[in-house]
Parts: C-alpha cells; sequence; structure tokens
C-alpha cells in the first residue's frame, strides 16, 4: 500500500486555491470545498505540507480527500479506497480498497482488495479478513484455514457485533450483574454502525458540519503502537483524528470497574477526559493518562503536553455492579453530543436497550 499511495506527509492546497474553501469552525484545520462532479481533481495544485491538515471535498456518496502526487482517498459508506481516480471520482488505476461488509447481526468483515481499477470495477481477487480485523500487508495475499473456519462461524446467529454472545453474556445484562465485555464492546460496535448510517445519511452541505464519532473497545491495545495501528489500518494515510473528533476509549480497569475515556486533539492542546461512575484519585488515572500520551505521541510522532480532566456531576454508581453499564452510558453520550449534560439514562434504561440489541 506503501508503494502506491502517498507517504505520511500530507498535503494542502496552494494560496490561489485556498480562497475557495470555507474553514470549518467545528474541525479546527480542516477544510472542505463542494465541486460539481465533472470538476477535474487534477486541476487543483497541491504542494506538499506534513503539518496541515487535508483538504475534503463533500460530494453526495463520497468524501475524497487529495494527496500531493495525484493520489486520493475516497471514503463512502463501508469503504475507504487510496489510489488513483479519474475524472469522475472513480477507482481508476493503482490503489487499494478496504471494503466493509456488515450482515443482519452487526458482524462485519474486511475485504481488502489491492491492485488495479478500471472505472471502479477491481481487476483481481480480493482477499478477506474476518471479525472486523485488517489483513496485514505482509499477508494480503494469504488466507489461513483458521480464519477459513471462522468464516462459517461468523453466520452463526450467536455471533453479534462481532462477538459470541453466550448464556452468561446475556444473563449479565440483568439487573444487579456487571456487564461482560462482550456485551459492552458489541454495545460499543453497534454505536459506530449507528454514527457512520447516520453521517452518510447527512446531505454533503451538511456532512462537513458532522462530528464523527470512533470509540476503541477494551480489548484494544494501548501499550503497543503497532498492535494499535492495526485497528486503524484503513487510516493509515488519513490520519484518523481528523476524521473522527469524538475519540472515546472504553478502559476495564478489572471485572467491576470500568470507566470511560475521551480524548480531545486540536492544533494547541491534548485532553484527556476521564469519566468514572466508581471515582478514584487523580493519580489512579494517571496510568491510562501515560499509556494515551505515549501512543498519541507517536501517532503524531510530537511530543505532547497532556491536560487531564476528571469529569465532574455525571451519575455515580453506588454499587459493584453498575460501572460497565454507565461506561456504555458515557459512550452513548459522546456519540450523542452530550459531553456537558448528563444523559438521562439510568442503568435500568441502559439494560433494557442491551436486551433488545442482544436478544433480538
Amino acid at each position: 500500500m506503501g508503494n502506491n499511495c502517498v507517504s505520511d506527509s500530507d498535503s494542502l492546497i496552494n494560496e490561489d486555491t485556498q480562497a475557495n474553501f470555507n474553514k470549518i469552525d467545528s474541525r479546527p484545520g480542516i477544510y472542505a470545498v463542494t465541486l460539481t462532479a465533472n470538476k477535474c481533481l487534477e486541476n487543483i495544485s497541491i504542494m506538499s505540507s506534513p503539518d496541515s491538515a487535508y483538504p475534503i471535498t463533500y460530494m453526495e456518496n463520497m468524501d475524497v480527500i487529495a494527496f500531493k502526487g495525484h493520489k486520493f482517498a475516497i471514503l463512502q459508506k463501508y469503504s475507504v479506497y487510496y489510489g488513483e481516480i479519474n475524472q469522475k471520482y472513480q477507482k481508476n488505476g493503482k490503489g487499494k480498497l478496504y471494503l466493509q461488509d456488515v450482515d443482519n447481526n452487526g458482524n462485519q468483515k474486511l475485504v481488502v482488495m489491492k491492485g488495479m481499477f478500471i472505472n471502479d470495477k477491481y481487476q483481481e481477487l480480493g482477499q478477506t479478513s474476518l471479525c472486523g480485523e485488517c489483513l496485514d500487508e505482509t499477508s494480503d495475499s494469504k488466507i489461513t484455514e483458521a480464519q477459513d473456519s471462522q468464516k462459517s462461524i461468523i453466520q452463526n446467529n450467536n455471533y453479534k457485533y462481532n462477538k459470541l454472545i453466550n448464556d452468561k453474556d446475556l444473563n449479565s445484562i440483568t439487573d444487579k450483574n456487571q456487564l461482560r465485555p462482550n456485551i459492552v464492546n458489541g454495545y460499543i460496535q453497534y454505536l459506530l454502525q449507528l454514527d457512520e448510517q447516520l453521517y452518510w445519511n447527512t446531505p454533503p452541505q451538511k456532512r462537513e458540519k458532522f462530528q464523527r464519532t470512533i470509540i476503541f473497545q477494551s480489548t484494544s491495545s494501548l501499550e503497543d503502537c503497532d498492535k494499535f495501528q492495526q485497528l486503524i489500518k484503513q487510516f493509515r494515510f488519513v490520519k484518523f483524528w481528523l476524521i473522527y473528533q469524538k475519540i472515546g476509549f472504553v478502559i476495564e480497569h478489572d471485572h467491576n470497574h470500568w470507566y470511560f475515556v475521551q480524548v480531545l486533539i486540536t492544533e494547541d492542546e491534548f485532553i484527556i477526559y476521564v469519566y468514572d461512575s466508581i471515582k478514584c484519585s487523580k493519580p489512579f488515572y494517571d496510568n491510562i493518562k501515560h499509556k494515551l500520551t505515549k501512543l498519541f505521541q507517536k501517532l503524531l510522532n510530537h511530543k505532547l503536553d497532556p491536560n487531564l480532566v476528571i469529569k465532574e456531576n455525571i451519575p455515580q454508581s453506588y454499587n459493584t455492579y453498575d460501572s460497565a453499564v454507565y461506561t456504555c452510558i458515557f459512550a452513548r453520550m459522546l456519540r450523542c453530543n452530550c459531553r456537558n449534560k448528563q444523559l438521562s439514562m439510568n442503568p435500568s434504561q441502559m439494560r433494557s436497550d442491551l436486551q433488545k440489541l442482544f436478544l433480538n
């Protein structure tokens, strides 16, 4: 992919073209323009500027990002493409396509297609990665027997949102039980799918104002940058914190203590917000602060001066079995853009929603 696409250095329009772009107040540093369908993208003059934001073109069913060297990224519902295109915004030439497939139970699999495209049609066979995981660059042409057997398992109705939901998982939804990880992480995937659906149903002229959400599950590896990047591999050349403005992490400290973390990245700030229904001392959260700071320093390739904010005036759990439920509520607050006010939902209502989601 690296040979066919741009380097980690991005590009920005030149001064003459910049006047045609409108800066988006809610998304610092990102510029957008609406072009007519017959406008040739190659006529847009682009210069190299590694530290600048992406020029994004919002169209009816896609977002187009231009890089230097006439390479482009096309973001569509369930797919991300990097490579060459024609004047009709069709995939045309060398490129790589990450294509997501979602079944009726919310299970995702990723098809990676690398090679030549002619007028949006792929010229070679693609390879499939299951359970929402991205294939490694070095193994695009390989499917192991374990992956192949997993392909049939994922069709099982017991799989929902890429989680094998058993009776213990379902029983954990009932009152006075701590939610099991499969339920919490499955709900997070549901929220993200809902957010993507709403985004692509939004008209282009309003889509540029839409603050998209990405929430990383409790299984995300924060200590290993390389493993973490596998989770966002389809955004290797499009920095995910510019595409997704609302960034969250679900943290499982132990079975009886879950909490939620939001990361806010701007040109001048790196803020870590902690939403915890079981308040602990500030030194307790320094560990996650250290992990996130180290991770994002590697992702951004420069040092950060983090600011840790432990959120006050949020619902508190007065038992040992509701912290995971509140974590789901906090994640929902972020996706619903309710950061500064309490979402009017109690644990019983959240459990009721989870029952409807995983029992139906």
